[in-house]
């Protein structure tokens, strides 16, 4: 009697569960910090007191230019005199982050505290006769407005060629008085003593800002208290505009020190000296042209992710405003040649905004004074990655001689390139090495059915289906149920008849 040998397959039906997407957050910024930051202009990352950080224009600095003699912007606590002109010599003031006028940081001074600078080399006040005109100017914030309180002072001892010379700056009556003693020569070596005292009161814990300047074609000395006139006088005989004019003029290469802050109590910033008379003098905080910056490309995960919104934490004073883009794609090489794309904060892109790289571009401007500046503290990215392939609901191992023949249902995802066929010798364990396909996994392509050859009759193989994706970088799905199969010489392979 032939004996009837049935198909010992395995088939597994399983409900199909569509795959949802979970929503995904990216964070730039806030506690974290700015490092997803690139390239940038006229912007800065300011560390908050409480922690974190936040992203703002960046103050106009005064900078150097090729009449600077001094320039002091206390941004950085080891008090380097910038033009290369100073030493600094004595310091027992300190740089402060927390309140500042311009840039990084503000020189602190106590009645007890001052700054003392040597010349290195020909200066403004170490130069003999200077017939050019001079600029002085920083920012002040006093405490106390005490009496006498030094902003700076450069005191010559007499010589046998010189008498004792001084120019200063001083607190008194809560204003400004500007001092020179034999400071400015005239004809046939006459020197004079100019005073000049500021109009407007000051008033304490307020920054302002300061400029003396000599214009040597009038002799005039004006006094500017934020921009605006504050006092004039003239370095001529009658001490009013007239044809003669004395010049600045003091002992060649001095060895003689130049302090800040003698006796003053407060805050001082940019001071800077220049040698030549200034006739701008720029006052706004932050340029009225803005700032820009972009991240570096932000990493998805998975091709044809869906950038959702973005979500800034920012403060916008006054009439200040930022203005967001964005461009993605699905390769580092791609996202540089896509075009910025406006986009509105809090709103959903819907479907179109996709890709594995995300790039976000912001542009800030200021208020229409240039006095405040957008802060951003955190930018929220939410996006969806894009979900795998569902794996085949259908399974079906059909033993055979030395081979297993796998079917499985066609997975409906368009996107579905192909699939992977795992096996080995322990249920979840697709380990298998021993068939003349290859090891596990195999990769096939559109295909729902695999004759898996060299295998050894016996044993008990376990198999498992996953889809994959066409994108650059596929995505797999999770694996299919198990399906198992014992290869044997009794099947004569008969399935190969029936499956053709």
């Amino acid at each position: 009697m032939k004996k009837e040998t049935a198909l010992l397959g395995t088939a597994l039906f399983l409900l199909s569960v569509p795959l949802f997407s979970i929503e995904s957050l990216l964070r730039i910024g806030g506690m974290e910090g700015f490092r997803s930051l690139g390239t940038s202009a006229g912007v800065r990352v300011r560390s908050l007191p409480e922690g974190g950080s936040e992203l703002t224009l960046r103050d106009v600095q005064q900078g150097l230019e090729a009449s600077t003699d001094l320039y002091l912007s206390f941004d950085s606590p080891s008090l380097e005199e910038a033009t290369g002109n100073w030493i600094v010599q004595t310091s027992t003031a300190q740089v402060v982050e927390t309140h500042r006028a311009r840039g990084n940081g503000s020189g602190a001074f106590f009645p007890e505290s001052r700054l003392q600078l040597l010349p290195r080399r020909d200066t403004f006040l170490s130069s003999g006769l200077f017939e050019g005109g001079f600029t002085i100017q920083f920012w002040l914030y006093p405490t106390t407005l005490g009496e006498g309180e030094g902003v700076f002072v450069y005191r010559k001892p007499p010589s046998r060629r010189q008498e004792y010379q001084e120019v200063s700056c001083r607190i008194s009556g809560r204003t400004l008085v500007w001092s020179f003693v034999n400071f400015f020569q005239g004809p046939q070596g006459k020197r004079i003593d100019i005073s000049l005292r500021g109009t407007t009161p000051l008033v304490p814990r307020e920054w302002r800002h300061h400029t003396l300047r000599y214009d040597a074609s009038t002799g005039m000395l004006e006094y500017l208290l934020d921009g605006e006139p504050d006092g004039v006088v003239y370095a001529t005989p009658s001490g009013r505009e007239e044809h003669t004019v004395f010049y600045p003029s003091t002992e060649r290469n001095p060895h003689v020190p130049f302090l800040i802050g003698e006796g003053y109590n407060g805050l001082l910033d940019e001071f800077t000296i220049f040698r030549r008379y200034r006739e701008s003098i720029p006052l706004k905080r932050y340029s009225s042209e803005g700032g820009w910056f972009e991240t570096i490309p932000l990493d998805l995960g998975y091709h044809d992710s869906r950038f959702i919104k973005l979500s800034p934490r920012q403060t916008l004073p006054g009439t200040s405003a930022v203005f967001y883009y964005y461009r993605t794609a699905n390769s580092l090489p791609e996202l540089g040649k896509q075009e910025w794309i406006p986009l509105e904060p809090e709103k959903d892109l819907g479907t179109k905004a996709r890709g594995r790289f995300l790039q976000l571009r912001a542009e800030l401007y200021p208020d229409g004074s240039s006095s405040h500046s957008p802060r951003i503290s955190e930018l929220l990215v939410s996006y969806e990655p894009k979900a795998p392939p569902p794996p085949p609901t259908y399974v079906q191992a059909i033993p055979g001689d030395g081979e297993v023949l796998l079917r499985w249902s066609k997975v409906s995802d368009l996107s579905v390139k192909g699939y992977f066929v795992y096996y080995g010798w322990e249920p979840g364990v697709f380990k298998g090495n021993d068939s003349s396909l290859g090891p596990s996994p195999l990769k096939v392509g559109n295909q729902t059915e695999l004759l898996v050859t060299g295998l050894t009759n016996g044993k008990l193989y376990y198999f498992s289906i996953s889809a994959y994706d066409s994108s650059e970088d596929p995505l797999s799905s999770r694996l299919s149920a198990t399906v198992n199969a014992r290869p044997s010489r009794i099947y004569r392979n008969e399935h190969r008849n029936k499956s053709e």
